[in-house]
């Protein structure tokens, strides 16, 4: 009995001061910065993860003192309407626009597509965050599809979808300081645009404005005029090609007459020599130091012209053909020619 005594003892003492600090915080909070004023916000009644929805599920009213209500707390439904969380949001955090989206960028929406290139080729990689918009240019050197050298806009107002496949959006320590790849949310139709500049040339990107550069269809603008202008390009190719083809072979009198053949060199001093060897009799021109240039050749049954004979280099040659150069043979001056006193040696 009297142990119980000493605990309903105790248990009152608790109660009674736990009634006393109560009522301090209840004064405290109504008299909270000497002015009583409040603001009605909306607070989450969960936990909300990067990319989810705002709905009236996730959400409720409450009053807070005016003098402590975050900036960009808002009590207007309006304004959380179709809107997404690029922060994770904690239980009874007040909702912030600034840390609100208008698109999931979780996932990949209907018409779209995520093209990536390297983040080492973006001198603003350091700069940018998912949900950012970027312009996209290229650097085109002239060539059979380029019709000049020039910088020229691809894409206008194109959205960062993820850094490294991170489709969160971080401020502070929790901001990357270095990623590989950045990813970019184009519409399909812009697929082409994108294909023929990281081909023809050097993309890189700039800090873009939030305009919407759309067409009718979803097509980015820029990139249907780089299209146009690779096209046309391409006509004003073909259009010069056809006009080769068709343009007609030139005159004659237009094709230049063949140049005439070099005249032969003319003959250096020296003396013409015949000579009668098995297969018939051989034309020799002699020039004095030099090897014996064969001129001619006749067979048994032929002959050799003797009027190309020439006694410039002081040498004698037939004048006759036929027997007469055969004759030659025997004179004193013939190579061949032999005295009836060698003869008689011989024999």
């Amino acid at each position: 009995m009297r142990n119980k005594s000493l605990y309903l003892l105790v248990a009152c003492v608790c109660g009674t001061i736990a009634a006393i600090v109560a009522s301090q915080w209840l004064n405290a909070q109504a008299n909270l910065g000497g002015t009583g004023k409040t603001k009605e916000i909306y607070v989450s009644t969960s936990r909300i993860e990067v990319g989810e929805k705002i709905t009236a599920e996730r959400i409720q009213r409450e009053q807070w003192p005016a003098d402590i209500v975050p900036e960009g707390a808002t009590g207007d439904l309006a304004a959380l309407k179709n809107k997404y969380a690029k922060q994770y949001v904690s239980k009874g955090e007040p909702i912030i626009l600034d840390k609100l989206m208008e698109e999931n960028f979780s996932t990949i929406p209907k018409g779209y597509k995520v093209v990536s290139m390297k983040a080492s080729d973006v001198p603003i990689a350091n700069l940018i965050q998912p949900g950012d918009r970027v312009d996209v240019f290229g650097y085109f050197t002239r060539s059979e599809l380029i019709p000049s050298s020039m910088t020229k806009a691809v894409l206008m107002g194109i959205k960062v979808y993820a850094l490294d496949g991170d489709t969160e959006r971080k401020v502070g320590k929790d901001r990357p300081k270095s990623f590989r790849n950045v990813e970019l949310l184009i519409n399909e139709k812009d697929a082409e645009a994108w294909v023929y500049a990281n081909e023809l040339g050097n993309i890189f990107l700039n800090m873009g404005s939030s305009s919407d550069y759309s067409n009718a269809d979803g097509s980015n603008e820029a990139g249907q005029e780089f299209l146009a202008w690779l096209e046309d390009h391409r006509k004003q190719q073909n259009e010069i090609q056809a006009q080769k083809d068709l343009a007609p072979p030139r005159a004659p009198s237009q094709i230049e007459a063949p140049q005439p053949e070099a005249e032969p060199a003319p003959k250096k001093p020296g003396f013409m020599m015949l000579k009668m060897g098995e297969n018939g009799i051989m034309k020799y021109w002699v020039t004095p130091g030099e090897v014996p240039v064969l001129m001619e050749e006749a067979g048994e049954s032929g002959s050799l012209d003797s009027s190309t004979s020439d006694n410039s280099g002081g040498g004698m040659s037939p004048t006759n053909s036929g027997a007469d150069d055969f004759e030659f043979l025997n004179n004193e001056l013939s190579p061949f020619f032999e005295s009836n006193r060698s003869q008689s040696v011989r024999n």
